[in-house]
């Protein structure tokens, strides 16, 4: 849907929410001089340029070879059943991700109360449930796909 043409319900509704959204951004931003001392505001700051790095420099590319391949090899899929499948990924992805760190974080903590769960093995359990959710979610949507094209096709034999 192009957002010139959107009806005007929905076009305010979007501009309302891109204007709190900016607001409430400003807000934050103005309220980090007074919450954190120079030294945290310079680490947060680094922070966020490294996270933008990360994102920009590491994750949309991967995420769109991944999405290409997947393009390639689900050419027979339905776009949903494509989607469901991306996003699947993406999400594991980004979950493995965060779980990398809390395993390094967990190898070299001092204080061994502070990372003390099992995050490999909830990993694991992650990947099984995410697996059958997404098997699941395409086979529905290839299997409604099916029936409803078999249903739209269909062309009643007469005998002459």
């Amino acid at each position: 849907m192009n957002p010139r043409k959107a009806p005007v319900p929905v076009r305010t509704a979007r501009i309302l929410l891109g204007a709190a959204g900016t607001g409430l951004a400003g807000y934050g931003l103005l309220g980090l001089p007074t919450q954190l001392g120079p030294p945290q505001l310079v680490g947060l700051l680094t922070w966020m340029a490294l996270a933008l790095v990360l994102h920009d420099g590491v994750i949309v590319p991967l995420s769109t070879v991944a999405g290409a391949g997947l393009t390639r090899l689900g050419s027979g899929l339905r776009p949903a059943s494509a989607a469901v499948l991306r996003g699947a990924l993406m999400a594991g992805a980004v979950v493995s991700l965060i779980t990398g760190l809390l395993l390094k974080a967990q190898s070299e903590a001092r204080n061994t109360t502070v990372l003390e769960a099992d995050y490999a093995g909830r990993l694991l359990w992650f990947w099984t449930i995410l697996a059958l959710a997404a098997a699941a979610a395409v086979y529905a949507c290839e299997r409604a796909g099916r029936t409803g094209a078999s249903t739209g096709n269909r062309v009643q034999k007469t005998r002459p």
